[in-house]
């Protein structure tokens, strides 16, 4: 759980440190148009993963035994994932033959959705050996680094600068691919149709799930970008990816007390309200103090994340949003309770719901609120979240 949670720890402070090259490159405008993309970047593979980082680290397991049921369990996932990278493709394609504008930014991150049709997560999770796939991404990060630094050199090269992260992404898990080939025994797949339809109906409610939550984090930022104005969404963008860098380190917090309270959870429930409220009372005084640093130092960050002429916009988003870590963190525990009961149904339908309240704020805000103070929807939709699972574990209780 150590390596899982380095995993995304590594991420984040890459990502964060690529932030401030990318904007001095490319300018705050083109960064917004830059992360837009990622973030459609993420949603298409959320999409072509269809669960199956959730699913497939379990039939892993048994290729110890059986290596060529693990294949006929496999090969239909990344099947999947190959038929909804040509689906992409070809949208991609045929916007750009079509002359929309935000078509070379689409293209561009072929090579990121590509890396996801080949990211053997699933094999290193279920085998246990994170650390070879941490070293990897660390590869890939610091590849991806030096490639935007040389080769990005002013707003015309924006569209490419998620062609290089994904061109190291490819880099780096091609060497796992070797790895897993040389080392265990991996063997080719036989595609099946029945094992595929199989694999769309097992785990559809989760893809759902999964995608609902990432809509609802971007479904604003989608919006703000056909609003036009390209300055606020590049301020929006970057209070957005500080939001991120919050999540997934929480997320790696979470993993790796997740052990443990499994083992807490299953043997006494009295046990496990104690130990949520003594992890709930370390996360608020956590982020609390984070939240005040941030907001004290949001010119500092500012500073760093933008150009000077755009801090005056950027500070007032990064202030505005310092509590959000924490109202995430309180969080925390809600999500993995549910996951621990295996309600899998009540998350489907907290995440549709969350889903559909982002729609109808995203309409509000951009309707009534000026674009300056967009970043409201942030502290809005995240407090949402928390009144929904709150209310739902005490509807449980």
């Amino acid at each position: 759980m150590f390596h899982l949670g380095s995993v995304q720890a590594t991420n984040v402070l890459l990502q964060l440190i690529l932030i401030p090259l990318v904007l001095k490159r490319v300018g705050l405008e083109s960064n917004g148009y830059v992360l837009i993309a990622l973030s459609l970047s993420g949603f298409i593979s959320i999409l072509l993963n269809y669960a199956s980082n959730q699913t497939g680290p379990i039939d892993v397991k048994l290729s110890i035994v059986d290596i060529v049921a693990t294949e006929k369990s496999l090969s239909p996932l990344f099947g999947i994932r190959f038929m909804f990278f040509v689906l992409y493709l070809g949208v991609a394609i045929g916007s750009y033959l079509l002359h929309f504008s935000f078509s070379v930014f689409l293209l561009g991150i072929s090579t990121l959705v590509f890396s996801e049709v080949i990211n053997p997560y699933i094999y290193f999770l279920g085998l246990e050996q994170l650390k070879y796939y941490n070293l990897a991404n660390l590869f890939s990060r610091v590849i991806s680094f030096f490639l935007i630094f040389h080769f990005i050199l002013d707003a015309s090269f924006a569209p490419f600068v998620n062609s290089l992260v994904g061109i190291s992404q490819l880099l780096g898990f091609g060497l796992l691919w070797i790895y897993l080939f040389k080392t265990k025994r991996i063997t080719r797949g036989v595609f099946s149709f029945r094992g595929t339809a199989y694999a769309f109906r097992k785990n559809f409610p989760l893809t759902v799930s999964n995608l609902a939550v990432h809509l609802q984090q971007s479904i604003y930022l989608y919006g703000l970008g056909f609003m036009g104005n390209p300055t606020v969404l590049g301020a929006y963008a970057i209070a957005d990816k500080i939001i991120w860098g919050a999540r997934m380190l929480l997320i790696a917090f979470s993993n790796s007390i997740y052990p443990v309270a499994i083992e807490i959870h299953h043997r006494s429930y009295e046990e496990w309200i104690g130990f949520r409220r003594q992890v709930n009372k370390f996360l608020f005084f956590l982020l609390l103090g984070l939240g005040i640093h941030i907001f004290l130092f949001a010119p500092l960050i500012a500073f760093w994340l933008s150009n000077s002429s755009d801090e005056k916009l950027v500070i007032p988003f990064i202030r505005w949003i310092s509590i959000v870590p924490l109202i995430i963190g309180l969080n925390v525990l809600n999500v993995m309770e549910i996951l621990m009961d295996k309600t899998f149904s009540v998350q489907l339908r907290l995440s549709i719901s969350i889903f559909l309240a982002s729609i109808v704020l995203t309409m509000i805000c951009l309707i009534l609120l000026p674009l300056d103070f967009s970043f409201i929807y942030l502290l809005l939709i995240e407090s949402i979240c928390l009144v929904f699972y709150e209310k739902n574990r005490r509807h449980i209780s």
